[in-house]
């Protein structure tokens, strides 16, 4: 009775396995399940918690549809209560990876870095290689260098063994850092070596290579670039394939935030916020957040625009993400300057540097803080600081190749000028605002265009 039953549960799980290569989801989770029945009534522990494993990839990096970071939990944290106890093997240093992995989707770092690390130091005991997203949170902590050299290291180990998703996962990863870091150039330059890579070892994993690209090209404003990526994201079906939704899952909407087509930023942004905080993923949720947050910042919406703001700053708090707290903290001076909440204002501004520690390279992070600091600097004719500021602004904008961005800080230098009022700064002013027009024409931001075109008409008037 007992062989058949293994029989059994053996020919289910391996059914399982091949229904989920051939991307039959469904099948594949629900014989997962049977066999996993199997196993426990077996007291078949290997198995079990090998069959644990399997189901939480399907929850954690499976088509969209099945996605649900707490399930996903919840089977390895099934399995990890039979392994604990038992011999130190590389599946059990597999085993913390997930779940280090796992608490990077409910942003949740500083215990990601607890496992992860655990996973390091057994398979390092066990002279094997099993990979861990080490780099990944702690470059999200602050520590950027050391995170993105890891990964990197990582890469390499991957690209050696020909794990597929592993090479999926911190392929994305890679690209992804070195995006919120706003290093488009080695962004950029890392998608020429990853997307390739990725692609040979599965098309449908590329979805995330893809989805990290539009936000990087996004910022680079490579227009061209910018909507092939778009179209192809948005061709590929997010219920097919594994894959892996982090901050990038915003950047659509992004795109179509600073391309001025708002209708379609918010139709895009709100539904992927559903369709993320439904599935407790909140690395998502908080990025989609800042997203419509800017949106709505935008379009005077102040009340909804602190909603969103305040929400994806309580999640970067929870979980200790330095990284992602530096682009709402900018965005959120500028709604309570735009309220007249000047000293509200300040304390984001103060908190920004405050997390820049002067002892390392910060990239192009501290461009939003500085530009943050001149229009705050402007609200209170600090004229002197306020055009340090901004200065300091444009040239890591410029280091960075971040167009959009440096054309947002001249139009707000611009704008600095006209309230200074003497005949100086409206020759000073005229060029800010004509610079700042022709870059967002560059990068298509329509909308954009259309207030600085306003803003030069007043002027001219």
């Amino acid at each position: 009775m007992e062989e058949e039953l293994a029989k059994k549960a053996e020919i289910l799980k391996n059914l399982a396995l091949t229904e989920a290569y051939s991307l039959d989801y469904t099948a594949a989770l629900k014989h997962s399940q049977e066999a996993l029945k199997l196993y426990e009534k077996l007291g078949d522990f290997p198995n079990v918690i090998l069959v644990h494993t399997y189901i939480a990839g399907i929850f954690g990096e499976g088509p969209l549809v099945f996605q649900d970071q707490a399930k996903a939990l919840k089977h390895l944290g099934a399995a990890l209560a039979i392994a604990e106890p038992g011999p130190d093997t590389p599946e059990k240093a597999f085993l913390y990876t997930l779940i280090a992995h796992r608490r990077l989707h409910t942003d949740e770092l500083a215990t990601s870095v607890i496992w992860a690390q655990r996973a390091v130091d057994l398979s390092g005991k066990l002279d094997v290689f099993v990979g861990s997203p080490l780099g990944t949170a702690r470059a999200r902590m602050g520590e950027l260098d050391k995170g993105m050299e890891y990964q990197e290291k990582n890469w390499e180990l991957y690209t050696q063994g020909g794990n597929p998703l592993g090479i999926m996962l911190c392929g994305h990863q890679i690209i992804l850092t070195h995006t919120l870091v706003r290093n488009t150039p080695r962004a950029l330059e890392w998608g020429k070596t990853i997307a390739p890579e990725v692609a040979k070892v599965s098309g449908a994993s590329l979805n995330a290579v893809n989805r990290a690209l539009v936000l990087t090209y996004t910022l680079s404003g490579e227009i061209s670039k910018m909507m092939e990526m778009c179209q192809v994201a948005e061709s590929f079906d997010i219920n097919t394939g594994m894959t892996c939704w982090l901050e990038d899952s915003a950047s659509l909407g992004l795109l179509y935030f600073r391309l001025g087509e708002w209708d379609k930023a918010r139709e895009v942004l709100e539904e992927t916020l559903l369709v993320h905080d439904d599935r407790h993923n909140l690395v998502a949720v908080k990025a989609c957040c800042l997203a419509l947050g800017s949106l709505n910042l935008e379009m005077g919406n102040h009340p909804k625009a602190e909603e969103h703001l305040l929400k994806s700053l309580e999640i970067c708090r929870n979980g200790g993400n330095v990284l992602f707290e530096l682009w709402v903290l900018p965005v959120l001076a500028e709604l309570y300057l735009k309220m007249g909440q000047t000293e509200k204002a300040a304390e984001y501004v103060d908190r920004g540097f405050a997390l820049l520690k002067p002892d390392q390279n910060w990239y192009g992070l501290p461009a939003p803080v500085y530009l943050a600091k001149g229009m705050l600097a402007t609200a209170r004719k600090d004229w002197g600081t306020a055009a340090e500021s901004f200065d300091k602004a444009i040239q890591i904008n410029r280091q960075y190749q971040l167009p959009w961005d440096e054309a947002k800080t001249l139009y707000e230098r611009g704008l600095m000028y006209l309230s200074r009022g003497r005949k100086v700064d409206r020759d000073k002013a005229h060029e800010d605002l004509d610079e700042a027009l022709a870059i967002f024409q560059k990068v298509g931001a329509k909308k954009d265009v259309e207030k600085v075109l306003r803003n030069k008409e007043m002027l001219g008037a």
